[in-house]
């Protein structure tokens, strides 16, 4: 038996409209853009370093994938902590984080 997670972009993400030029990324990896520093979550705590680096995997992921008509993803557990070097707790702690602000919908999962 496995887990397996599905992750997507919601559009409830509140995204607050500015004057400001619209920003566009050519993700080459994992990265955080600086602009992400600002992000916060539910009770408006700010993100914490692994919820940001977790979510830009994610965007990264959907990226590859923006091609080939995917539009979410089937990935476990174990790829987010060989990726990000963290245990399993802490993976499933960021992606609560990131589900509860909006970020993200998680639906967990078991394949026989």
């Amino acid at each position: 038996m496995c887990p397996v997670v599905f992750d997507f972009l919601t559009n409830s993400c509140n995204i607050i409209s500015n004057n400001n030029d619209t920003i566009f990324y050519n993700f080459i990896g994992n990265i955080i853009p600086p602009e992400w520093r600002k992000l916060t979550g539910d009770n408006g705590k700010a993100l914490s370093k692994t919820s940001k680096q977790l979510l830009s995997f994610i965007v990264f992921r959907l990226y590859i994938y923006y091609n080939k008509d995917i539009d979410e993803l089937q990935e476990s557990y174990q790829l987010y902590e060989d990726k990000l070097n963290v245990g399993q707790r802490r993976v499933r702690q960021c992606l609560v984080k990131l589900r509860d602000a909006g970020f993200i919908e998680v639906e967990n999962r078991t394949i026989i």
